[in-house]
């Protein structure tokens, strides 16, 4: 039976009893599908997991036009709607007819012949072919443009279900004609095009795949009429009627399943309408109405506005009794363009009531409630309107056939400003900050435009002269008086004379500023002011009065808001007299006298603050807080200004509260005034100036109140826990400090009360919950615990067994004192605590069975949760020893246990029986315990090993140990070999044989796992590796969105995409985005969390595929989630904190190719923050346009800035460089193009492009001289560091200096490769130029840590500062560092080696030494650097160039810095001796001798020019003719050259010297005696020498006989009895020349005391002797010879005989008979005066007695 059927497009839709929908074509009647009704209930029940509510009939349907969903309305008041597309697509078998694109015949149009190109192209669209017949360009284009359409039309289901279907109708054909089309599209896009058919997001109508919905319209029982009147795609629209109600109109929107209801009176008529515009038309007894759903009054007007008139908008409210709607602006502009007044005036009435535009209440009600900002905020939206009607008024006055246009329209505005302010002051009083600055917008706009009121009645003043003026300006009565007076003198008698309109023309005349009534009015205050300093309130009053100001108010304003004391107190007791105080301003007024009498004298400040030296505040910082309320409260007197002794203002204490008074007065009084403030303010005071002492104090007093003392004899106010809690002001440190020492003595703090854990915690920084002294005695939860109970049920609930044991041993708890252990409820939820606490009373009484019984059961009942623990359990369970264990220490032993009592506990009694079979595993136990009549015999063992270890999971008897023949327990199938793991039998039956494949090690978080086993099972396997590593991707991104929730997953994930080469960075900003709005929806929404977390996460899996419509969800919700997050972070919304966390939206939109969010943007423009707004777009790379379209969110003024500032901006396309292009363009069109590129963020844009962006960069910066572009390149991924520094110093140099410090690089220096070379080339041009700020501020940079720095610093207070001492620390800290740098070193190679680092330390030492300018510089600099010499490898010698340093220091002799620059130690010996030179010119001897053995150097010349100068200063002060002093002086000539160790040749040659300038200026004997001490000393020093030349010697000795022999002969007779040089001492025992010579005789020579001079040949004998002496001369020294052979010096004798060719008989008698006794001479040797002596001495002895006989000694 048909039931309703409905024809739409050519379909006709048929409604069965059965429960069927049969769909035909009305064309050839051709059933095209059916649709079972019965399926919904189905479909519904698995959606809701509950029996869906039944439809018992359907009554009528309904078909959309899009032939999309259709309508069933049941007899149950309700509606079901289908889904058509979704409903075939599950049930693709219900779809009877479809055709395919094989049966289609390919037929061009008509009238277009088969050969042309637009045939063929149509019927290429029906085949399969991707083949495009016109390749031209533009149809490429046209073809792309058509692919980006079909992309953005988010439809990724399949196409609709009648696509197939041949002779549909169009939409749009009104009289339902049918035609007949010859062909069908295959193409989804061509078949929208074709037929129109409106679009929409399937995914979001079919509600997740829902094909079937369900509504009740209505709960009635009564019955009702329901039917539908139209549907679309979107929404369905019905109509039920009640009897008693009348008509209601439903509109069900599809997508959210919300219901909205519109109810008329009973007589009315819904109106039938066809088409897809579904307007719900209702007649009505007033008319025909029209039904908006889902529109406000306000905006359907506005869009009636736009698209209609303005006269129809008016009408329509009238009609319908609306008020005035607000209009939009563009409404008001078109109106305008237009010229009509009609919408002017229609859109300034709509906002007269700035107030509340919606608001129907009186205006005194709505000046009373209404928000002063939100007024301002409606003035402010009313600007732009305001800007447009001025400008329409300013163009249209200036044109002819414009201006009664214009005055029309200024009369319109005027009117409507003159009336805001207007009501705006008749119903406010006082104008507050928002008000005032929405008056002054509106004034603004007054005065602008009555510039134009002037125009017509008179001309502009600034355009006429003085006549003009004259002539159209009344003349003032008093103008002559007012002439001779000021201006403030004539604003003051027109005021007094109530004559400010005149005063006002008298200064309009004189084109004074005064003219304009605000100028007026403010000078006139002024002489308010100065009349108020003269004391003439009486002026003031006046004053006040005639210029409408009440009097009152404004006396008490500038009471209140003065500065001035004198006018403030005068002011005070005026209006004290007249009472206008109130008690509050009295008091406020006392206050502030108390302050200034603190304050304004010399009051010791209470610094006891600083007696606590960890708490203290630096006294700087105090006095600068300080000075702050002293700049109010004193006056400057060098500032004539400040003598007006400014004070508080009265104003500012009124705002103050108590806490606030008592604050400013507390740094100002004794400690002895503490206790009359309040406890809150003192306690903030002192925690916050953090004075310990004070603190202390308080807190001693505190804690003893409790105490019998009198309250009288406390010295602080009563403190309390709460006062100490919510005031306490310092630092966390000292606040725990306090709260320590408060609980100690057991005080704490309601809140660490109220949290255990708190409570705890304090607990542990005063000695935790174990000590002696435990401070919780008072300590009483809720719930009436002690400290104990807590803490036990805390150990409880967190399983902490062992600390519960040790705190129950420490304090020694137990049921006897400690109730808590004996709660039945916690030891059945804790079964280990019974255990615990019967445990502990064994312990502490042995001696008692029943105790251990008692634990053994608590023990139990860990073993038997399930059942009470007792004996009989412990059997029923198998626990048949525990059981006998138990019944040991049971009362009565065994046998009362088993004895069945009634009286007896339960707990311990077993049944004979049950224990009979529970000890049948054990024969020998059981018969012990039940004997037995028989005869006994030997029992196997109860218990083997195997039955001990039978418990123990790993090792289970019944199957291990079955090759044992021990284990009776092993079953027979047992193994009867050893097993082990990889035993076949036990791998078939145990194994677990799984493979893994990697998503299994990434949902447990294993990366690495998870791409080995990729590597293995799959890779190595795939013939397509790449398509493979890519699927996988998909896989991983869609695992990690999908536990986006599960960190270790996350970054499993992230892991394994870059294990297998893939960007991360998209699955890591989408998880970072799911987990905002999961923290987002999951606080602000009252779900549960894991209901949100899976609804996001199915989300997510449609954002994996690529789903626009999810995309643009989840932004909508990342952006919320944004805000959100910023709102809770406390952060400024337009801040560059904010502007960060946007960078993740943006950063979203671009991996998912979305439009980039403009929603911070936006923000940014409504609060006029342009700043933020350019940084974050251009940071962002924002498109120019996107950019341009939110210009309008800012104000008139920035819009016009910006505009200008956009308008000569590339646009994106044109400042980025893309790639197609880069490939497209010639290399000059490049080269040209970066030439161009100049703009500091085209640089940067322009750097992301290339390939090593870094490099660019740099070239950049060298180009450009942009040091900061090397910075941003140090930046950048794969950097160097050593080429960004190169530049930044190269880029931030004076040309000059870059050009010497790259003379060494050949090319261009852009394209250079910087390395440490080069560093080092820049380094040692910037020391020489002294330009090392640069390279300090370089090295910081980029080489923060480098040790370079610290010598850079030493070179800084070195050279520039001189702070030598500052340098020594530097010195230390530096090598250190270096230190530092080599362990790292071998650890990790640094970047720059520490070679090459100490190479460019010892080239700025050597630079520092050279660029000292003077010694002193030197020798510091010297100084300090003499502990690291070891860093100048080839430089100078450090420690020898500072001795030398220290002494010169006090000459006038300088360094040669040659020594520093070219150091050797030949030059440094060079050095010295020209040093030495100097020195010894100066008479510098004793610094000439530490030179000299600084430098190594002989001292013989030094030490003999030192005796030089003695000698000539002695001749100089005439004492060299004393021939004492001579002697004196030459001995210290002789000990002076040992002293020092001088050469025994310069010693020799300076005494032969000297002899010999004696010998050229002789003067008597005592000069003969001086030579023969100077040869005898040289010929001493002589004898020294190593190679000792005997024919010096003998010439000196020869010498000194000479003056031997002429001192004896000029010295007289006395010298024949008492020779000169055998006086040892003269007779006043002064020595002499003589005596002193004896010293160094030549007689104990070695060297001359050879044995040759003993022999016989070369001694002169009588015949060949040579008389070269005279005949005393001979006789002199024959004597001496004598005297010479009596002390026995024979050698020497012999010496003398052959210098002077000598013959002395008694020397050749001795040398003759030394011969002949030795045997060197025979007889026949001897001379012939020895034979003709020895033949005399053969004469008698008696001639011979009369002749002396010498001796000689041998």
């Amino acid at each position: 039976m048909i039931i309703d059927a409905e024809l739409c497009r050519g379909t006709f839709f048929v409604l069965s009893s059965l429960g069927w929908i049969n769909i035909f074509d009305v064309m050839d009647g051709t059933h095209i599908a059916h649709v079972d009704l019965s399926l919904h209930q189905e479909d519904m029940c698995n959606e809701q997991q509950q029996e869906p509510a039944k439809i018992s009939s359907f009554t009528s349907l309904k078909v959309s036009q899009d032939l999309d969903v259709v309508v069933i309305i049941g007899s149950s008041n309700s509606a079901v709607a289908l889904n058509l597309n979704l409903y075939f697509r599950q049930h693709p078998g219900h779809l009877l007819c479809e055709r395919i694109l094989e049966d289609i015949p390919i037929q061009g149009p008509k009238g277009i012949d088969e050969d042309d190109p637009v045939n063929s192209e149509y019927n290429m669209k029906l085949t399969n072919f991707s083949f495009q017949v016109d390749r031209s360009w533009k149809a490429q284009l046209s073809s792309l443009n058509e692919t980006i359409k079909s992309s953005k039309l988010e439809v990724s289901c399949c196409a609709p279900w009648f696509q197939d279907l041949l002779h549909l109708e169009s939409p749009e054909s009104g009289n339902h004609r049918t035609s007949v089309l010859h062909c069908a599209f295959s193409s989804q896009d061509i078949m929208h095009g074709q037929y129109n058919f409106p679009q929409k997001d399937h995914a979001k109508t079919s509600d997740l795949g829902r094909s079937w919905k369900i509504v009740h319209i209505s709960e009635e029982e009564e019955p009702i009429e329901l039917k539908c009147l139209s549907v679309t795609g979107f929404t369905a629209l019905f109509t039920w009627a009640l009897e008693r109600m009348g008509c209601t109109i439903v509109l069900w929107d599809l997508e959210t399943q919300d219901i909205q209801c519109f109810s008329f009176g009973k007589k009315c008529i819904p109106v039938d309408s066809s088409g897809d515009q579904q307007l719900c038309l209702v007649l009505t007894e007033n008319g025909l109405s029209l039904i908006l759903f889902g529109l406000t009054q306000e905006e359907f007007l506005n869009r009636l506005m736009i698209h209609g008139s303005t006269s129809t908008v008016d009408s329509l409210c009238h009609l319908n009794g609306w008020g005035r709607c607000s209009i939009p602006i563009h409404a008001l502009e078109a109106g305008i363009e237009n010229r009509q007044l009609d919408t002017v005036d229609f859109f300034l009435k709509s906002k007269e009531n700035l107030f509340n535009p919606s608001s129907k209440s009186s205006v005194p009600d709505q000046f009373e409630h209404f928000p002063s900002h939100l007024y301002l905020r409606n003035v402010e939206e009313l600007t732009p309107a305001l800007d447009l009607l001025c400008s329409a008024i300013r163009e249209s006055d200036s044109e002819t056939q414009s201006k009664h246009f214009s005055e029309q329209l200024l009369n319109v505005t005027l009117s409507f400003l003159n009336k805001q302010i207007k009501e705006l002051f008749i119903y406010t009083e006082e104008l507050d900050e928002h008000l005032q600055k929405g008056v002054d917008i509106l004034t603004r706009y007054i005065n602008e435009l009555r510039t134009f009121m002037i125009k017509f009645p008179w001309k502009l003043t600034d355009a006429v002269d003085e006549y003009d003026v004259n002539e159209n300006v009344p003349k003032v009565k008093d103008n002559e008086i007012w002439e001779k007076l000021s201006c403030e003198e004539v604003i003051s008698n027109a005021i007094l004379n109530n004559k400010i309109p005149e005063a006002q023309t008298f200064f309009r005349i004189k084109r004074h500023s005064a003219q304009r009534l605000e100028d007026l009015i403010r000078i006139g205050l002024d002489l308010v002011f100065d009349s108020l300093k003269k004391n003439n309130i009486k002026e003031a009053s006046e004053l006040l009065k005639n210029m409408g100001f009440d009097v009152k108010d404004q006396l008490l304003k500038i009471c209140f808001y003065t500065t001035d004391k004198n006018i403030r107190d005068f002011l005070v007791e005026i209006l004290k007299e007249k009472n206008y105080f109130s008690e509050k301003e009295k008091r406020t007024i006392d206050f502030v006298h108390q302050v200034e009498k603190f304050y304004s004298g010399h009051f010791q400040e209470n610094m006891q603050i600083q007696s606590f030296p960890r708490y203290w505040i630096k006294e700087q910082d105090f006095l600068k807080h300080k000075c702050v309320l002293d700049s109010f409260l004193k006056c400057d007197h060098k500032d004539e200004f400040n003598k007006q002794n400014h004070r508080i203002v009265l104003n500012w204490a009124q705002w103050w509260d108590q806490i606030t008074e008592e604050s400013i007065l507390l740094p100002r009084i004794s400690p002895e005034e503490y206790k009359s403030y309040s406890p809150d303010a003192l306690w903030r005071y002192l925690t916050a100036h953090h004075d310990w002492l004070s603190i202390i104090l308080w807190t001693g007093e505190f804690q003893t109140q409790n105490s019998y003392v009198s309250l009288q004899q406390n010295k602080w106010p009563p403190l309390t826990v709460d006062v100490i809690d919510q005031n306490t002001c310092c630092n966390s440190y000292m606040k725990n400090k306090i709260l320590d020492m408060l609980a100690r003595n057991g005080i704490f703090l309601a809140s660490e009360l109220e949290d255990f854990e708190l409570y705890l915690l304090r607990l542990s920084r005063i000695g935790g919950v174990i000590q002696d002294t435990l401070p919780v005695q008072n300590y009483k939860t809720k719930e009436g615990w002690d400290f104990h109970s807590h803490f036990i049920l805390y150990c409880l609930e967190h399983s902490l067994q062992y600390l519960l044991y040790v705190y129950l041993d420490c304090y020694k708890l137990s049921p006897e004192n400690c109730l808590f252990l004996e709660k039945k409820e916690l030891h059945e939820a804790h079964p280990w605590f019974e255990f615990l606490v019967q445990c502990r009373q064994v312990s502490s009484n042995l001696t008692d069975p029943k105790l251990i019984f008692q634990a053994s059961l608590a023990n139990a009942q860990i073993l038997i949760p399930t059942n009470q623990a007792g004996v009989s359990s412990m059997l029923l369970e198998g626990h048949t020893l525990l059981a006998l264990a138990t019944t040991m220490y049971a009362p009565g032993g065994v046998s009362q246990v088993v004895q069945n009592e009634e009286n007896e506990n339960c707990l311990k009694k077993v049944d004979p029986q049950l224990l009979r079979m529970a000890l049948t595993p054990y024969p020998k136990l059981k018969t012990a315990l039940f004997p037995q009549c028989t005869a006994p015999s030997v029992l196997p063992p109860d218990i083997t090993l195997y039955h001990l270890i039978q418990s123990l999971s790993p090792f289970d008897p019944s199957r291990l140990f079955g090759w044992q023949s021990a284990n009776t327990l092993a079953i027979g199938d047992a193994s009867s070999h050893l097993p082990h793991f990889s035993s076949p039998d036990l791998v078939n039956k145990y194994a677990i044989v799984e493979h893994l494949n990697f998503a299994y090690y990434l949902h447990h978080g294993r990366p690495s796992f998870a791409f080995g086993t990729f590597l293995v099972q799959e890779l190595t396997k795939s013939k397509t590796p790449k398509q493979l590593i890519q699927q996988v991707g998909n896989e991983t991104y869609v695992l990690g969105l999908s536990s986006f929730h599960i960190p270790s997953i996350g970054a499993a994930c992230v892991c394994f995409l870059e294990l297998l080469g893939l960007d991360s960075l998209k699955l890591r900003v989408d998880m970072k985005v799911a987990n905002i709005i999961l923290s987002y929806k999951c606080r602000n929404e009252d779900a549960q969390y894991s209901f949100i977390r899976e609804s996001l996460a199915e989300k997510l899996s449609k954002l994996a595929s690529g789903e626009k419509a999810t995309i643009k969800e989840l932004l909508v919700l990342l952006e919320e989630g944004t805000w959100n997050s910023i709102q809770q972070q406390k952060i400024k919304r337009l801040s560059s904190e904010a502007s960060s966390q946007w960078a993740l939206v943006v950063q979203f939109c671009r991996l998912h190719d979305m439009k980039l969010s403009t929603s911070y943007l936006r923000e940014c423009a409504k609060a006029n923050d342009w700043l933020q707004f350019i940084i974050h777009s251009q940071l962002h790379n924002y498109h120019l346009e996107e950019v341009k379209s939110l210009l309008q969110c800012f104000s008139p003024i920035l819009q016009d800035h910006l505009r200008l500032a956009f308008e000569n901006l590339p646009s994106v396309s044109n400042s980025r460089v893309d790639s197609d292009q880069v490939c497209n363009k010639s290399p000059q069109e490049l080269q040209k193009n970066k030439e161009e590129m100049t703009g500091f963020f085209e640089i940067l844009l322009q750097c992301s492009e290339e390939p090593h962006s870094w490099r660019w960069l740099l070239a950049e910066a060298v180009k450009q001289q942009a040091p900061i572009l090397s910075v941003l390149a140090s930046c950048l991924q794969d950097d160097s560091v050593i080429p960004c520094l190169c530049v930044w110093i190269i880029t931030s140099v004076e040309e000059s200096v870059a050009a010497e410090a790259t003379r060494h690089i050949q090319g261009l220096i852009e394209g250079h490769t910087w390395d440490l070379e080069d560093l080092s080339v820049i380094w040692r041009t910037l020391l020489t130029r002294q330009k090392s700020k640069t390279l300090i501020r370089g090295f910081q940079l980029f080489f923060k840590d480098s040790p370079l720095l610290l010598m850079m610093e030493i070179y800084e207070l070195c050279m520039f500062f001189k702070n030598y001492k500052e340098a020594e620390a530097k010195l230390l800290e530096f090598q250190k560092s270096l230190e530092t740098f080599d362990v790292a070193a071998t650890r990790i190679p640094p970047v720059i080696p520490a070679t090459w680092l100490k190479d460019q330390v010892c080239f700025l030492l050597k630079v520092m030494l050279q660029q000292c300018k003077t010694q002193y510089e030197l020798g510091k600099l010297l100084q300090l650097l003499v502990g690291i010499e070891h860093f100048f490898s080839d430089g100078p010698d450090v420690k020898k160039l500072c001795v030398l340093s220290q002494i010169l220091k006090d000459t006038s002799i300088a360094i040669n810095h040659v020594i520093i620059t070219s150091y050797s130690i030949e030059n440094f010996q060079h050095e010295c001796i020209s040093i030495l030179e100097r020195l010894q010119t100066d008479g510098q001897f004793t610094l000439a001798r530490r030179v000299a053995e600084l430098a190594e150097l002989p001292v013989d010349n030094l030490v003999i020019k030192e005796i030089a100068q003695e000698m000539q200063t002695l001749k100089h002060i005439k004492q060299w003719s004393l021939k004492q002093a001579r002697v004196d002086f030459w001995k210290k000539c002789h000990e002076n050259f040992k002293k020092n160790s001088i050469s025994s040749k310069a010693a020799s040659s300076f005494f032969s010297a000297q002899a010999s300038v004696g010998c050229e200026h002789p003067t008597g004997l005592s000069s003969i005696e001086e030579r023969h001490l100077l040869l005898t000393l040289a010929g001493h020093w002589l004898s020294q020498e190593d190679l000792v030349s005997l024919d010096k010697l003998e010439e000196l000795e020869k010498e000194i006989w000479l003056c031997r022999i002429t001192q004896h002969t000029t010295g007289g007779n006395q010298e024949e009895t008492e020779p000169i040089f055998s006086r040892q001492v003269s007779a006043s025992g002064e020595l002499s020349f003589d005596s002193l010579a004896s010293e160094f005789s030549f007689s104990k020579l070695a060297a001359l005391n050879s044995s040759k001079y003993l022999e016989l040949n070369g001694l002169p004998s009588q015949e060949t002797c040579v008389n070269r002496l005279d005949w005393k001369e001979q006789e002199t020294l024959n004597f001496l010879i004598g005297s010479l052979l009596d002390d026995g010096c024979v050698h020497e004798a012999s010496r003398v005989c052959r210098y002077f060719h000598f013959y002395n008989q008694d020397v050749a008698l001795v040398l003759h008979c030394r011969a002949l006794a030795s045997g060197e001479a025979s007889v026949d040797d001897l001379h012939p005066e020895i034979h003709a002596l020895l033949q005399s001495a053969e004469m008698p002895a008696e001639e011979e007695t009369g002749i002396p006989l010498r001796k000689v000694q041998s």
